[in-house]
């Protein structure tokens, strides 16, 4: 390698990433000619050496003088204060509480509710923690199971209507018909009926599916829309994006904004167990829906041990919701064996992370259901 070359190769080597052109060389040499002409003015005193501040003197004497930074170096080192703002978190954050979820009660997992009333009051006390939208999977009070049963689903929001007034039902509505699909239709048009509009099911989550069931969701999709409920679109992996773009390329979900669900850590998601890999899979699971899919509602549900950290990711990264709860968590962290006691407990670390970063959470349902393009057709007593 010649002088020359050498030469560049260092310079190239020595330049710090996100300072352009300027070397880390140059850097250190501009900071120490600001400091350097401080030096050379003499401590405490200027050039024609009249004493100009007087500054304070440590009890102990260091082997150099003190030396002081005026205010103009600080500046011209580095002007904090001028640095422009990062507005990626710069939006109203939507929280959904999950709960009770599908998840085994009892002994194993005493945090879900089985009893009309509990599935109720857990569902109002997550409301006053801070999510302004819920998502139930109703439980049968005599045996604990979870159900789909639209009847029973009414009974539980009925309840929680009474106790909260108002919130956003993100609800399941769906019914399995055999080999892989699903019925959209049936169960929402009983719940339709029932609110006299869509107060049980103002949004309703579409899953991936496969070609067989394609027919199925498209006649489900242009019901769900005909009837303003609107279509909450799950992307468990990237086949789901393939698959749902062709219905938003063909019209087929119209109303905006659309509402896409990025799923991680859940059953038949993105995985998201092993560290960093679970982060970087967050990240570019949203880069991609967000380029495939631009200008839409990007929702957050996560599960599985690591779904906390997971979930401040997305609120640092901006997502417009996050579901919490114990749909699809059990552990409290990743590194702890320690049961999340109540889904209202994670409604409230959300909430309480989500300010600390500067998020400020919607707790005004007429709010959120503007965010989600979501029109409410039935009147609340």
């Amino acid at each position: 390698m010649s002088e020359e070359e050498s030469k560049k190769a260092q310079q190239e080597n020595s330049k710090e990433e996100g300072f352009g052109q300027i070397s880390r060389r140059d850097f250190t040499l501009a900071s120490m000619a600001i400091l350097g002409a401080g030096a050379r003015l003499g401590y405490g005193q200027s050039q024609t050496g009249v004493q100009t501040q007087n500054y304070y003197q440590p009890k102990l004497k260091g082997t150099l003088p003190p030396l002081p930074v005026t205010p103009e170096q600080a500046q011209s080192l580095f002007p904090v204060d001028k640095a422009p703002r990062i507005p990626t978190m710069d939006r109203p954050l939507v929280v959904l509480c999950s709960c009770p979820g599908w998840q085994v009660a009892g002994k194993r997992y005493p945090a879900v509710p089985i009893s009309i009333e509990a599935q109720a009051q857990e569902l109002a006390d997550s409301v006053k923690a801070g999510a302004v939208a819920i998502h139930v999977h109703p439980r049968d009070p005599n045996t604990g199971n979870a159900m789909i049963s639209g009847a029973l689903l009414k009974e539980v929001l009925d309840r929680t209507f009474d106790k909260v007034g108002d919130c956003v039902t993100f609800s399941h509505t769906w019914y399995p018909k055999g080999n892989g699909v699903l019925d959209y239709i049936t169960e929402t048009k009983d719940l339709l009926e029932w609110g006299q509009g869509n107060k049980y099911c103002q949004g309703s989550v579409v899953l991936p599916f496969q070609s067989s069931g394609k027919a199925e969701v498209e006649k489900g999709l242009k019901f769900l829309e005909a009837n303003d409920v609107k279509p909450l679109i799950e992307f468990y992996d990237t086949s789901a994006q393939t698959h749902f773009k062709e219905f938003f390329d063909d019209g087929v979900i119209s109303s905006k904004p659309w509402n896409i669900i990025v799923n991680l850590g859940k059953h038949d998601a993105t995985a998201i167990h092993q560290d960093p890999g679970s982060y970087l899979n967050a990240i570019a699971n949203l880069d991609i829906v967000k380029k495939t899919f631009p200008d839409s509602i990007y929702g957050w549900r996560t599960g599985g041990r690591n779904w906390l950290p997971i979930a401040v990711m997305g609120i640092m990264m901006g997502v417009d919701s996050v579901q919490c709860g114990i749909e699809d968590a059990y552990w409290r962290w990743p590194h702890r064996d320690e049961l999340i006691p109540k889904a209202s407990e994670s409604v409230k670390w959300i909430v309480e992370i989500a300010n600390i970063l500067g998020r400020r959470v919607v707790t005004d349902p007429n709010e959120a259901r503007k965010i989600c393009g979501i029109k409410l057709t039935s009147k609340l007593a």
